[in-house]
């Protein structure tokens, strides 16, 4: 009998010191894990406008080849929507915008002076190689014309509707010509990158799109004069619940300096403008 309570003891005890082990293990697991481990690796999360994808893409890289222990994870998508799953929890430690009504309205989800703008853009009308030609912007409001046009809560459709309202005022162009150029409009799509499709795809004879969409096409465009009061500025912001808002407030710094105005800029986005960031701390700015 003494054998067997002797055995069980001896089982009971390796079994306990394994756990042990096992717990030791996992928990020393966790210790080098641990996001207060000054030497563990940071992901910062980008939620950035669509039409940025290529130069923040670049620019991410630059940020983390100096910054070996940053990892960047970029989302992109049309502004309104990169909102919409902010505001539905998505998580995220970066939000840039193509315009500041998006910012302005997530301003409850983003650190407070934490608002900068990175750069500017102009939108254009794509026109498709087939069709008729077009030649100058009073020519959208002829019948027959197929336009393709971002959404209305979409920055890009936004900007293009103002436009349109503000031209149609303007001495030579047709009378009703809002009226008339909407009611031309096709298809209303998610982001300006979605009507570069269209009109490249040549079921639209003509799109409005942002002129940095035009890169690495052959299309053809007309340009839209600036209209006052019509200003497509970038903001970008960090998340009021970012886990690493210095390191989220450091690739906002990034963009605004010379190093990532120089590689916005190789991607054809202008410098933003001291007296047209609505309330956002300007951008530095360099020569073009």
């Amino acid at each position: 009998m003494s054998s067997i309570v002797t055995v069980h003891a001896r089982h009971s005890a390796s079994l306990l010191m394994l756990t042990l082990s096992v717990i030791l293990s996992a928990s020393a697991f966790t210790a080098c894990a641990s996001p207060s481990d000054p030497d563990a690796p940071v992901t910062l999360r980008v939620f950035a406008a669509s039409s940025l994808a290529e130069a923040v893409t670049e620019a991410a890289d630059a940020f983390q080849a100096e910054r070996p222990g940053v990892i960047i994870e970029r989302h992109y998508a049309g502004s309104s929507r990169l909102r919409a799953q902010l505001e539905e929890g998505a998580e995220a430690d970066v939000f840039i915008s193509a315009d500041s009504r998006q910012i302005a309205q997530a301003a409850h989800l983003l650190r407070g002076g934490s608002r900068v703008a990175i750069a500017m853009n102009e939108l254009v009308v794509a026109l498709a190689g087939s069709g008729a030609p077009l030649h100058h912007l009073t020519q959208l409001a002829d019948p027959g014309v197929d336009i393709v046009i971002a959404l209305p809560d979409v920055p890009a459709g936004r900007y293009a509707r103002a436009l349109i309202t503000v031209m149609g005022a303007e001495p030579g162009f047709p009378a009703n010509y809002e009226e008339r150029v909407l009611a031309n409009v096709v298809s209303e799509e998610a982001n300006a990158r979605a009507v570069l499709a269209k009109v490249l795809l040549g079921e639209a004879d003509a799109g409005f799109v942002y002129r940095t969409d035009l890169r690495g096409t052959d299309l053809a465009w007309l340009d839209i004069p600036r209209q006052d009061g019509i200003d497509i500025v970038y903001e970008g912001a960090a998340l009021l619940d970012s886990d690493h808002p210095a390191d989220a407030g450091e690739f906002l710094a990034f963009l605004a300096e010379p190093r990532g105005q120089t590689i916005l800029q190789s991607h054809g986005f202008l410098p933003p403008e001291a007296d047209v960031i609505g309330g956002a701390t300007p951008a530095a700015r360099t020569a073009q």
